[in-house]
């Protein structure tokens, strides 16, 4: 008896935190649709669903905010100014804003929920940025910290990469097989055994 009675106390315990989580999220997260609008260009605005980052959302609608990694919040390059819809800066922002950047309302599009309409402003140039398709056809250790990667681009896709231009790479779901793994070297990390 007393094993029913403590597994109904447990039950009824967990049943009321998810009933006051769910409560909370109704209140905190907005569910539909939110507006951003860029640059003060309110004759296109994107629409996104309420609750996803600042920066999925521009990725989602073709605006490659640079972000060296990835949405984590620890690089610091996805900084926009959001000049209605900011709620305060939180505390995984504040190592890479300065007082003045808080002051001027820019935030790390990666650490800001996208929760009601927001009007944004970000630099003409990365209106500009444009993504390519390509296959990896080579990648090889060349130091203990370097690699180089030789991707392919696809037939009629070209660009022009200057020293200190910026390159992010999204790669695609895939399901690696290990029994097809080669375990081969190339010739270059054969040694000569003197004998």
């Amino acid at each position: 008896m007393i094993y029913l009675i403590s597994i109904a106390v447990f039950a009824g315990i967990i049943f009321l935190l998810v009933a006051m989580l769910l409560a909370v999220e109704g209140k905190v997260v907005r569910k539909g649709d939110c507006r951003i609008v860029i640059n003060n260009n309110e004759d296109k605005p994107v629409s996104v669903s309420g609750g996803t980052t600042l920066l999925s959302a521009l990725l989602g609608n073709g605006i490659l905010l640079p972000s060296a990694c990835g949405g984590g919040g620890s690089c610091g390059t996805c900084k926009c100014i959001v000049e209605h819809g900011n709620r305060g800066v939180l505390p995984t922002e504040l190592p890479h804003l300065s007082r003045k950047e808080r002051q001027e309302n820019i935030r790390l599009a990666c650490q800001l929920k996208v929760k009601e309409d927001l009007k944004i402003r970000i630099p003409e140039q990365i209106f500009s940025i444009k993504k390519f398709h390509g296959a990896v056809s080579s990648n090889e250790n060349v130091a203990t910290f370097i690699k180089e990667l030789d991707v392919r681009l696809d037939p009629g896709e070209s660009f022009d990469f200057h020293a200190g231009a910026y390159m992010q790479i999204d790669i695609p779901e895939y399901e690696a097989a290990f029994r097809n793994f080669h375990i081969g070297k190339p010739e270059y990390f054969f040694t000569h055994i003197v004998g």
